[in-house]
C-alpha cells in the first residue's frame, strides 16, 4: 500500500531559486573583499526576487553615517561609495540598533520618509547587522523588494552567518586600510627624510657655487693678473711660488666644482633628470649612452637617485671593471621606477664592497625600493633600482596601459589597433581608478602607454560607463568593437587576461588573495586617438595607470 506525503506548504511557497545556503555558498565560493560583498547582494538579490540588496559599513565618523560597500540594484540607484546618514526614517536604523529587522510588507506605511522606500514602492524589508569580532557593529546586510518577503528562520540563520562572513570582510578591509595608510605614512616620511636631505646637500652646494667657489675664482684671476704685471723683474723663485699659488687656486677650484655638484648636480632640478644626465656624459671619459628616458619630470627624489645610480655606476666601470661603454635606462612600470644602468667591463663586482654602492643600496631601500647588482666575471655589471611610485603618485595625470611582459604581443597589437582608430573602447578594473580619484571624464585626454612605460599616443574620451562584469552584454557593447566574434570569446579573453596578471595588482591593490570574478566593477571607456599624438616617445608617468586587455 502507498502513502501520499500531505503537501508542505513552505516548499510550495519557496521555489528552488530560494534554497538560500546552497545558492549563496555557491555564489560567493572562492572570492573575497569586495568581491565577496559583491556576489553576496547578488545572489540574495535574486533568491529573494528584490530590487535592492546591499551592504553598508558604518563610518567611524560622523556618528551615524554609513557607506554602501558593495550593492545590486533594478531599477533602484543606490551605487557603491554612496554614503548617508541614518535616522529614526530609516528601517535601516532598527537594524543597527536592534541587529535584525524582518517587515514582510508594509514599509511603505511604517516609513514614510525614507526616500528610497517611498520613491520606489520598496514595501518588503529584511536586515541583519553585521557584527566585528569585538561584538560592535560593523554594518548591516539589507535586502529590499516592492513584493512580499517571507524568509523562515532557517534562512534568517543563513542570511546570519553570510552576515557574519561579510563583516568578518569589513573588518578585514578596514585592516588592510590601515595597514596600507600606515605602509604609504612610512613610506612617505622616508622620502620627506630623504627630500629635506636632498634639499640640504642642494643648499649646500650653492652655497659652495656661489661663496667659496666665486671666491677662489677671483683670487685665481687676481694671481695671475699679478703675476702678469711683475713680469719679468721679479725673482725666480717668487715668480714660481706666484704660478704655484695659480696653479693651486685653480684646482681648488675645479675640486670645488666637482663637490658642489656631487652634492646635487647642477641643473638637475631646473632641467629634469635627462640635462642632467646628459651633462653627465658630455663629462664622461667614455661614452654614457642614454637608453629609454622619461619626458615628463619623475618625483624629485627618484631623478636624483638615477642619476647618483648613474654616476656611481660610469665611476666604477671606469675604475675597476675597464669598461668601453655604459648606458642608463629610466622607465616607468604601473607599480614602480625600474632604472638600469649597464657596463661591458670585466664585471665581477663585489656588491659589499666600497661605500658607493652600499651608499645607493641605502638611499634606493630609504624610498622603499631594492637595488640589484649584476655582475658575473667577464660579463659586465648591471646595477637595477626598483623603487615604488605609490608614495608620489597622484590623480593629476592619469593613462590608460595596455599589456603586459607575457602577453605574447597582445598589448603591442591592442595599441596599434587604438592608433589606427580601430580599437574605441577599453574595459578595466573599476578599482584601478578608485586608487587614483575616480573614473576618467568625458573630454579627458590620456595618454596611451605600454606596459614598459612608454608613451605611445593619446586618446580622448568620449563616453563612460560602469557596472558589474557580469552585466556586460550585448546591450552595452558589440564584441567586434573589442575585437572578438562573441562577448563569450571575449569574456574568457578577458578572464585569461586578469588571471596573466594577477599577482600584479594583487600587489596594487593591497589584497594578496585577489582574483578576478564575475561580480567584479568595470569601467567601460569610449575614445578616440588624438590624430597628430601618436609619436611613440617614451614618456614615462607617475599617475594613476588602468591596465587594459
Amino acid at each position: 500500500m502507498s502513502r501520499t506525503a500531505a503537501p508542505d506548504p513552505d516548499a510550495a511557497r519557496r521555489p528552488a531559486e530560494r534554497d538560500l545556503l546552497r545558492r549563496l555558498a555557491t555564489g560567493t565560493a572562492g572570492v573575497v573583499g569586495d568581491a565577496f560583498c559583491r556576489a553576496l547582494v547578488r545572489h540574495l538579490a535574486g533568491a529573494f526576487g528584490a530590487e535592492l540588496a546591499f551592504v553598508a559599513e558604518h563610518l567611524p565618523e560622523p556618528a551615524g553615517r554609513v557607506r554602501v560597500l558593495a550593492s545590486w540594484q533594478t531599477g533602484v540607484p543606490l551605487p557603491e561609495g554612496y554614503e548617508f546618514d541614518l535616522s529614526d526614517a530609516m528601517p535601516c536604523s532598527v537594524v543597527a540598533h536592534d541587529g535584525l529587522l524582518v517587515l514582510p510588507e508594509g514599509t511603505c506605511a511604517r516609513y514614510p520618509g525614507d526616500h528610497v522606500v517611498s520613491t520606489y514602492g520598496l514595501d518588503a524589508y529584511l536586515g541583519v547587522a553585521l557584527d566585528g569580532a569585538d561584538g560592535a557593529r560593523v554594518g548591516y546586510l539589507a535586502v529590499m523588494a516592492s513584493r512580499p518577503l517571507e524568509p523562515d528562520d532557517d534562512e534568517i540563520a543563513v542570511l546570519r552567518i553570510f552576515a557574519a562572513r561579510a563583516a568578518a570582510e569589513v573588518e578585514r578591509r578596514r585592516h588592510q586600510g590601515a595597514l596600507r595608510a600606515r605602509d604609504a605614512e612610512v613610506a612617505s616620511a622616508r622620502a620627506r627624510v630623504l627630500d629635506a636631505a636632498d634639499g640640504e646637500r642642494q643648499r649646500i652646494g650653492r652655497d659652495l657655487h656661489d661663496g667659496a667657489q666665486q671666491r677662489i675664482v677671483a683670487l685665481t684671476h687676481l694671481i695671475g693678473l699679478a703675476r702678469r704685471k711683475l713680469g719679468d723683474d721679479v725673482p725666480a723663485d717668487a715668480a714660481a711660488l706666484l704660478d704655484r699659488a695659480h696653479e693651486e687656486a685653480r684646482l681648488a677650484t675645479d675640486e670645488l666644482r666637482e663637490l658642489a655638484r656631487g652634492l646635487h648636480p647642477a641643473g638637475l632640478t631646473e632641467k629634469g633628470l635627462v640635462a642632467a644626465l646628459e651633462a653627465l656624459a658630455a663629462r664622461a671619459p667614455l661614452p654614457l649612452r642614454l637608453g629609454r628616458m622619461p619626458e615628463r619630470r619623475l618625483p624629485a627624489p627618484l631623478e636624483l637617485t638615477a642619476f647618483y645610480l648613474a654616476s656611481e655606476g660610469l665611476t666604477n666601470a671606469v675604475k675597476y671593471a675597464g669598461a668601453t661603454e655604459v648606458r642608463i635606462d629610466v622607465l616607468q612600470r604601473p607599480d614602480a621606477a625600474v632604472i638600469e644602468f649597464a657596463d661591458d667591463g670585466a664585471g665581477g663586482a663585489d656588491p659589499g664592497a666600497g661605500s658607493g654602492l652600499s651608499g645607493l643600496r641605502d638611499r634606493v631601500a630609504a624610498l622603499g625600493g631594492r637595488l640589484e647588482v649584476h655582475s658575473p666575471p667577464g660579463d659586465g655589471t648591471r646595477l637595477v633600482a626598483t623603487i615604488p611610485l605609490a608614495p608620489f603618485r597622484s590623480a593629476h595625470e592619469p593613462f590608460l596601459e595596455f599589456g603586459h611582459a607575457q602577453d605574447g604581443g597582445r598589448g603591442e597589437r591592442n595599441i596599434q589597433a587604438v592608433i589606427a582608430g580601430r580599437k574605441s573602447l577599453s574595459v578595466t578594473l573599476a578599482r584601478e581608478w578608485e586608487l587614483e580619484g575616480g573614473i576618467p571624464r568625458i573630454g579627458q585626454r590620456l595618454p596611451v602607454m605600454d606596459h614598459e612605460g612608454r608613451r605611445r599616443a593619446t586618446v580622448e574620451v568620449q563616453r563612460v560607463a560602469s557596472l558589474p562584469f557580469a552585466d556586460i552584454d550585448e546591450t552595452v557593447i558589440e564584441p567586434a568593437t573589442l575585437d572578438a566574434t562573441s562577448l563569450s570569446e571575449w569574456a574568457a579573453r578577458q578572464q585569461r587576461f586578469y588571471d596573466e596578471c594577477r599577482d600584479e595588482l594583487a600587489l596594487l591593490f593591497g589584497e594578496p588573495g585577489w582574483r578576478f570574478c564575475a561580480e567584479e566593477p568595470m569601467v567601460l571607456t569610449w575614445y578616440r586617438p588624438v590624430a597628430g599624438d601618436d609619436d611613440g616617445g617614451p614618456e614615462a608617468q607617475t599617475g594613476p595607470s588602468s591596465l587594459s586587455a
